[in-house]
């Protein structure tokens, strides 16, 4: 889906590790075609150049532990009226199913489950996700599993415990990619023991240059980049400066009262929980400083130092983040990022590497 007006990108392909596009269609069934605050559109696609995306379904740990395949379900399902049945997109789940997507001018669409909850401890679901399409999975959210803890939570055990390794092994038996964005450092370094595939970081950042646990520090960059493995750089400003990272977290503690009310009576209705959360995630932005698509640079930048070219790429979270650098505001903004990489020093092969063709070399690895 090449805009043939941006002639310099014409045959690079652009290829986003992750997008929270599926959430937002679930509450607007039109917001692919014509919402103005979207990230992820049909018309910014054409400009932006983008060929090829990975699809989270994320469903809030709120409703665990009842509802979360019902909200994947309703989330894949809104992925197939709005982007899939229209011809907007082509679900794919290999490289040659993508090919032959882009040959035919269509954006291909892999899926991945966001959040291990929501296979609720159960190889057969995950078997189940599998047989839809969905060919990745984040092992955690923002809090742990029943099998995994997440770098956003007090840690349970110790990275994996018994169950999780039974996960990552069926994962690998079913050449379903494994994605530690979220992960703890040590579940992140029990992946790298228990599997014997590339692993996945889809949308992180590193802890060198942001200091957050949710980034990834140097040793695990290394290892994961020596496994032929692929980390997407976070287009939120929060995880990539310290600075703005504790601005948000400030904002947090600011609005933590008015989130408490607003949830006050109703912990068992995971609708209005869900709500609030949203709320106040368009609020930890308040305020905050600005950065550039130099923020991302210079993340791009570190990974390529310590773990080589080939193992960084974009992992936006874009329709997943409340706030963007100034000049990467949603996927229309990628040529400018391909002048950016130029303007840095980057040659056009480690452009073409990093704007797509290190997650699809990625991919390649599991279909040999």
């Amino acid at each position: 889906m090449k805009n043939k007006n941006e002639s310099f990108i014409d045959d690079i392909l652009i290829f986003d590790a992750h997008c929270d596009t599926a959430n937002a269609l679930l509450d607007d069934p039109s917001y692919f075609i014509k919402s103005y605050q979207s990230h992820l559109d049909i018309e910014k696609i054409k400009k932006g150049g983008l060929n090829a995306q990975i699809f989270a379904i994320w469903v809030n740990n709120v409703y665990s532990p009842f509802r979360t395949i019902k909200q994947a379900l309703l989330m894949y399902n809104a992925l197939e009226k709005n982007i899939f049945n229209p011809g907007y997109g082509i679900k794919v789940t290999s490289t040659t199913e993508m090919d032959s997507a882009i040959k035919n001018g269509k954006l291909a669409c892999w899926l991945s489950l966001e959040g291990g909850h929501i296979i609720k401890n159960s190889i057969d679901i995950l078997e189940f996700f599998y047989s839809l399409g969905v060919r990745c999975m984040t092992l955690t959210h923002f809090k742990n599993t029943d099998w995994a803890d997440s770098s956003g939570d007090k840690p349970k055990w110790d990275g994996l415990n018994k169950l999780g390794k039974n996960i990552i092994a069926k994962m690998d038996e079913l050449s379903m990619a494994i994605d530690v964005s979220h992960s703890s450092d040590k579940t992140v370094e029990d992946v790298l023991e228990v599997t014997s595939k590339p692993v996945l970081a889809s949308h992180s950042c590193a802890r060198a240059i942001c200091d957050i646990p949710r980034n990834i520090p140097d040793n695990l960059i290394k290892e994961i980049a020596d496994r032929k493995g692929y980390i997407g750089i976070n287009f939120f400003p929060g995880f990539l400066k310290k600075t703005i990272s504790e601005q948000v977290n400030k904002n947090l503690e600011k609005y933590k009262k008015e989130y408490q009310e607003k949830i006050k009576g109703s912990e068992d209705n995971p609708d209005i929980i869900n709500q609030a959360d949203l709320e106040l995630f368009t609020k930890i932005v308040e305020g905050n400083d600005k950065t550039d698509l130099n923020a991302v640079i210079d993340q791009i930048v570190h990974m390529a130092d310590i773990g080589g070219v080939e193992c960084v790429g974009l992992g936006s979270d874009f329709d997943g983040i409340p706030s963007t650098p100034t000049d990467l505001t949603d996927v229309s903004c990628y040529p400018t990022l391909v002048t950016g990489l130029y303007e840095r020093g980057f040659n056009k092969e480690e452009a073409e590497k990093i704007m797509g063709m290190n997650l699809y070399n990625f991919f390649k690895n599991f279909e040999e």
